[in-house]
């Protein structure tokens, strides 16, 4: 028996985009030329000076960064593209949060503020963390996805997540927490 896919479902991330763009009739007739140069259409001109572009493009022009972590969009692909919404929000979250989306910034303020998200260590009775590429555990982030978004939106009461927990009795303070 064969299942059938309605039409228009199925993921938005497919191979190839379609983009609809507006060119004035001189930017559009030197699009043309410089396509022509290369031996190429329009529209794979437009893709490959888009990427060229992206390569160089700063990430965090507006705000003055003391980060050792790379400026470009080029440099950071690899950490900001990924299959899954919730790894891609994340790395955007760490390395440009200013670039987030409205709704993107509440999910993210539940995954800021959580401590079950990241490694960090007990201090006293609070829970000691800080926000980095190297403590967040994304795949407790994969696993409360749906109920993060949901939450966000407000369909969901926050304490659907969960919480950090309580120190273990007999353990040092300053022990890091393996997860």
């Amino acid at each position: 028996m064969a299942i059938k896919v309605p039409k228009g479902a199925g993921s938005k991330l497919g191979r190839t985009e379609t983009v609809s763009i507006r060119l004035d009739p001189r930017l559009n007739y030197l699009c043309e030329l410089a396509a022509r140069s290369q031996r190429r259409t329009k529209s794979s001109f437009i893709e490959a000076t888009l990427a060229e572009h992206i390569q160089r493009q700063v990430i965090n022009k507006w705000r003055n960064s003391d980060f050792d972590e790379p400026d470009t969009f080029g440099e950071r692909a690899d950490v900001l593209w990924h299959v899954r919404e919730s790894q891609r929000l994340v790395s955007l979250g760490i390395i440009a949060p200013e670039l987030l989306t409205f709704e993107e910034q509440h999910i993210w303020a539940l995954i800021e503020e959580n401590g079950h998200f990241w490694r960090g260590r007990w201090r006293g009775n609070n829970w000691d963390f800080s926000i980095s590429l190297d403590t967040i555990v994304r795949e407790r982030v994969d696993e409360y996805w749906e109920d993060l978004v949901a939450v966000a939106l407000g369909e969901k009461k926050p304490d659907v997540l969960p919480g950090v927990g309580t120190p273990s009795p007999g353990r040092d303070s300053d022990d890091e927490i393996p997860f």
